[in-house]
């Protein structure tokens, strides 16, 4: 049988968990899965909002538009874009795609671009996508040392914001300033920040940046709606070349995206027992986070070299101890050396963790790692 090889190497935070999961096992004893990258303080409480859901509707059991469904991309709109969400056809520029990474994957083979430009650290997959799809890529240190004159509308730039893995978030007016630089020089900026929304709200960045040329944004909603498991995500951009390429990609990538897990984050952002579910999820995760970050700066546990006198944004964290020391003390994490693609020896010596899980629990493990 003949393959096309991709020369991509499987994910190595699903091989951590793996392992995470067969030492827990044959052991017995319980681990901590702080590798992973999802909300594990507590679930959204859906029972109100699944209540208003008639399963045996057409909009339940039939697949939706290609686009997704227009009241989910209206709300989408209303939710992320409000100084726009009132002119007629805005939400045809929103795409609904089944999570975040399909978004990127997408955004990466439509663009017909030769140098790709992926932030000094970085979540994995950026580079796995591109070596899939056969893309050159290279890394920028910050935003302000990519040289404008060698950049154009060949190039494209990735944004993370807070940043996977280091949480370190930039300002806003400074990542207003560089994105409408960069996109100036007639390169594209792809904004993924499918964490912001879970510390902001309300929030009018989506709006500053919606205005420019060039920018696509990719948002997942497994984040700040706390509902990975339903895959749910969407690109945006004005361009409408991009946009009549990507209709036809959706249509036979995917031939509609699911549409009962639009039904329900729509509900979600557009209900009051949406909202009130949603707003209960945020505060107690955000404050756990907190809680968690406190303790990790009160123990000199935090990187310096990566936040000096901040503290990292979102829900992850970078700290002074590697993978396999966390592993030895029942602690699922990642070598920061995972994401970097130089000097990995330099970084392998730190971990990346998820620090979104409950606080008494991520200080009974952490505690006998300090």
């Amino acid at each position: 049988m003949k393959v096309n090889i991709s020369n991509a190497t499987f994910s190595s935070i699903v091989g951590i968990g793996q392992k995470v999961k067969k030492a827990s096992k044959e052991s017995g004893e319980q681990y901590i899965e702080l590798n992973r990258g999802v909300n594990a303080v507590t679930e959204i409480d859906l029972t109100s909002v699944m209540k208003s859901i008639d399963f045996n509707s057409k909009e339940f059991q039939v697949y939706a538009p290609n686009l997704g469904s227009e009241s989910f991309r209206k709300a989408i709109a209303k939710e992320y874009f409000p100084a726009f969400s009132q002119q007629p056809g805005f939400e045809n520029n929103i795409a609904i795609t089944p999570g975040g990474m399909p978004a990127l994957d997408l955004v990466i083979q439509i663009l017909n671009v030769e140098n790709i430009y992926f932030p000094k650290f970085y979540w994995g997959s950026y580079s796995k996508m591109a070596t899939i799809r056969q893309k050159k890529f290279s890394f920028y240190e910050e935003l302000h040392e990519l040289d404008l004159h060698h950049i154009n509308d060949s190039s494209c730039v990735f944004i993370c914001d807070p940043n996977n893995p280091t949480g370190v978030k930039l300002d806003d007016d400074y990542l207003l300033e560089m994105i409408t630089k960069i996109t100036a020089t007639g390169a594209i900026v792809i904004f993924d920040s499918p964490y912001r929304k879970l510390f902001y709200e309300p929030d009018n960045f989506f709006d500053k940046i919606a205005q420019l040329d060039n920018i696509i944004v990719t948002e997942s909603f497994s984040k700040w709606v706390g509902l990975s498991g339903l895959r749910m995500g969407f690109i945006y951009t004005k361009n409408k070349d991009f946009n009549s390429e990507l209709n036809i990609r959706l249509l036979y990538e995917f031939n509609a995206v699911s549409s009962p897990p639009q039904m329900i984050i729509e509900r979600v952002m557009t209900t009051p027992v949406g909202r009130l579910a949603l707003d209960d999820f945020r505060k107690k995760t955000t404050e756990h986070i907190a809680a968690n970050i406190d303790y990790l700066k009160s123990k000199d546990l935090l990187v310096k070299e990566i936040y000096g006198d901040t503290v990292p944004m979102g829900i992850f964290a970078i700290i002074k101890r590697s993978e396999d020391f966390l592993f030895q003390h029942k602690i699922g994490a990642v070598g920061l050396d995972k994401f970097v693609y130089h000097d990995k020896d330099l970084w392998s010596s730190y971990a990346r963790i998820c620090v979104s899980v409950q606080h008494d629990l991520f200080v009974e493990f952490m505690s006998n790692a300090v």
